[in-house]
């Protein structure tokens, strides 16, 4: 009683468990959002990497320091000569001073004003004079009276030669390409690169001279007198400006952006043996700056872009493919979760690596080299034999993709993961005994081996290189290995957590020496018996209508186990006497019923899995117990009405699969076909027709997918095995078996 008490307990506490799992993962939101959050994570992780050694000028590393993804590292020299040529291409800056016109002639009409107010005074117009008005024309000016009409002329030749560009010495204009000429005031810019329309001061006083010449009609003495005082007052408006020039230079300058060198993920930084020097420990730290830095939001959205789609096509791939998948529940969790799986531990794997061999000599100290350590093909392998190769072949382009990308973006790394998983889904798709399992890991290991050195052919060309065989050993290692060990330890944990059965499961359960079998044989010998012949039609009728063989074997060894409590109830391990003459039919009935319960039962307690659970209740369906139902009809009282058949029927659910179906076939053939005396091939055909009718008109298989062809199939199938089973011996002379009263078998001499 206390067994039984916490066997209840037991059974109880693992089905609240299952629907707790049930609930997770079936959560196919939560499942993506994980696998989108987990992968941008890792693509963001390459952000965060640790400079790979620690090197100052003089080391000499033991092996070559290979860049671990492209970067750029600042070239001073380019940048030095493209700055000083953005420099150079700045024109000088030359200031047009737009008011020095008015000033200049607004002096000499002043010294024409002073003279006339102190010629008016009587004062001595002389001491009003500027000193070089006085040495260059003071008698003329005494002379004309500072007349107005003379103020005119010289005023108009100052002012038609300033109005253009006048330069204190155009020589200086004649050496550069183009100047920049700003106007003040009014800030005008306009470059000017025509020296034509630039006057030299001494030619812009040469021409005022000439136009004072030709509009006065003087003496010639005041002319020139008069001519030289205007020429005297004209000066340069166009003045070169240092400050604004050397500013504008320095923006440009400052402008150019740092020239960089792109370095190559893989490229050698330094050599192995060779000292470090400036230049080179210069790379390392561009490389460990690149590698700490930061990325910006746009960065981080492409990221975050790339992660959500890869998990949003995932979950959309699924969704549409369990429309006719039912192996896997919950499909979708189930690639996640072995994705996430493959990239922690590749990702773990590598940083191992990447700190054991860190200062190692090469090849051995190449980080690179561990990427193909990783058992990337144990992932593929796993969802081929959880599902099947065509969802194996889709998982492996989502994992090549993400393991390329968490690896520096690597073209090479991702092609060469997607060959390798390729590779290890064709070598698992024949699955037949534990050594396929070895073989698997071999194929895979030999095809990464293979895909690695064809890859370093393709980057590097045929040369050797110690580098490259050495990824490639680690290549073979990782699937040779890695894959059997990684599929050995995780595939019992993902058969249990998603309610997996795979031929790997059913081929432990195919030992017939298992205790539960083996406790069959001897409480219920001919129930052993019963098994392991409908073991062998269902079988054969699974591969006529490309059902699932194995399953059908395996399943037909556990699908009467409850009979293993009552054995003597039932007619094939029965006695001389049968317990069920003193029984009334319904009771009879509901101990033959029991069997069903007692069977769901002992497999949960044997740890069985739920799909042959299911083939318990199912084959056997809701069908009618006939021989105990015509019996109460026969021994009924009529006063009390009809008897029902629900009480002769057992509680179900129909096959609710073809393999479900066929076991109840297979099931309910093989009872009638012992009770034929003479199993010929007609009667035996007759058998199978009239078992087969009876179940489908009972609609017992009306929940199933099984078509009236493979009905026919199956019938051709049961027959042959019948056949097979029932075939005419000859007789052993001296062994009459048939003849009563013969004691003894053995042949007299």
């Amino acid at each position: 009683m206390v067994a039984r008490r916490t066997s209840g307990v037991a059974t109880r506490l693992r089905e609240r468990a299952r629907s707790v799992s049930d609930r997770a993962l079936g959560a196919n939101l939560a499942w993506s959002v994980t696998l989108a959050t987990v992968v941008l994570l890792l693509l963001a992780a390459q952000r965060c990497a640790d400079t790979p050694l620690r090197l100052t000028v003089g080391d000499r590393p033991r092996s070559d320091v290979r860049a671990r993804f492209d970067f750029e590292v600042p070239d001073e020299t380019r940048t030095l000569e493209e700055r000083r040529r953005a420099e150079a291409a700045v024109p000088e800056v030359w200031v047009h001073d737009l008011t020095r016109e008015e000033r200049v002639a607004g002096g000499l009409a002043s010294t024409f004003e002073d003279g006339r107010r102190a010629l008016a005074a009587g004062a001595d117009a002389a001491a009003t004079l500027p000193d070089r008005v006085r040495r260059a024309a003071a008698p003329a000016l005494f002379r004309q009276r500072f007349a107005r009409d003379i103020e005119s002329v010289l005023t108009d030749a100052v002012r038609n030669v300033m109005s253009g560009l006048v330069v204190a010495n155009r020589e200086v204009l004649e050496d550069q390409p183009e100047i920049l000429v700003v106007e003040q005031p009014g800030a005008r810019e306009y470059t000017l690169a025509d020296w034509s329309r630039v006057l030299d001061l001494d030619e812009a006083r040469e021409r005022v001279r000439d136009s004072v010449r030709r509009s006065l009609e003087l003496a010639d003495a005041d002319e020139t007198a008069l001519g030289g005082l205007a020429a005297s007052f004209v000066d340069g408006n166009l003045v070169f400006d240092v400050i604004a020039t050397r500013e504008r230079r320095a923006t440009a300058f400052a402008a150019v952006a740092s020239v960089g060198v792109r370095v190559e993920r893989g490229s050698v930084l330094a050599r192995a043996g060779q000292p470090i020097d400036e230049h080179t420990r210069a790379l390392l730290e561009a490389e460990a700056l690149a590698a700490r830095g930061r990325m910006d939001a746009v960065e981080f959205s492409g990221y975050a872009l790339i992660a959500g789609a890869l998990a949003f096509f995932m979950w959309r791939y699924t969704v549409w493919h369990q429309r006719n998948f039912k192996r896997v529940a919950y499909l979708h969790a189930l690639l996640v979760v072995v994705t996430l799986t493959m990239l922690l531990l590749g990702e773990w794997i590598a940083w191992i690596a990447g700190h054991v061999v860190d200062g190692m000599a090469a090849p051995f100290g190449v980080r690179e080299s561990y990427l193909f350590l990783v058992p990337i093909g144990a992932g593929a392998v796993l969802i081929g034999l959880l599902t099947n190769g065509r969802i194996a072949n889709v998982y492996s382009t989502f994992v090549a993709v993400l393991y390329g990308a968490i690896h520096g973006w690597s073209l090479s790394v991702a092609l060469w993961a997607w060959l390798t998983q390729l590779a290890a889904v064709y070598a698992i798709t024949t699955y037949r005994d534990r050594a396929a399992l070895l073989r698997a890991g071999l194929v895979t290991g030999a095809a990464g081996a293979v895909f690695c050195l064809a890859l370093h052919a393709v980057r590097e060309g045929l040369a050797p290189d110690a580098s490259a065989a050495y990824a490639a050993v680690l290549a073979f290692v990782g699937g040779a290995v890695g894959t059997g060990l990684v599929v050995s330890f995780l595939l019992p944990l993902f058969e249990g957590l998603f309610n997996v059965l795979t031929e790997i499961r059913l081929l432990e359960l195919s030992n017939i020496d298992s205790p539960l079998l083996s406790q069959l044989a001897v409480k219920a010998p001919g129930s052993y018996n019963h098994s392991l012949v409908v073991g062998s039609l269902a079988e054969e009728a699974a591969k006529a209508i490309g059902a699932n063989a194995l399953f059908c074997r395996v399943a037909a060894f556990y699908h009467d186990i409850g009979k293993i409590t009552k054995p003597e109830y039932f007619v094939e391990n029965q006695g001389p006497a049968n317990p069920h003459d003193k029984l009334t039919p319904s009771m009879s009935a509901l101990v033959i019923a029991s069997h069903v319960k007692d069977g769901m039962r002992i497999a949960r307690e044997a740890g069985l899995p739920e799909q042959i659970v299911d083939i318990i209740p199912q084959h056997h369906g809701t069908r009618l117990m006939t021989f105990f139902f015509e019996k109460a009809k026969a021994s009924a009282d009529p006063a009390l009405g009809a008897v029902s058949e629900d009480e002769f029927r057992y509680p179900g659910p129909k096959p609710q699969t073809r393999e479900a179906a066929i076991f109840m076939l297979a099931d309910a053939v093989e009872a009638a076909a012992r009770t034929v005396d003479d199993p010929t091939p007609p009667r035996l055909r007759e058998v199978i027709r009239r078992v087969t009718n009876v179940i489908v008109l009972d609609a017992q298989l009306d929940e199933c997918d099984l078509t009236f062809l493979d009905l026919d199939r199956i019938q051709h199938a049961f027959l042959r095995s019948l056949v097979g089973m029932h075939h005419h011996r000859v007789e052993y002379p001296g062994f009459e078996f048939n003849r009563r009263g013969r004691a003894s078998g053995v042949v007299k001499r």
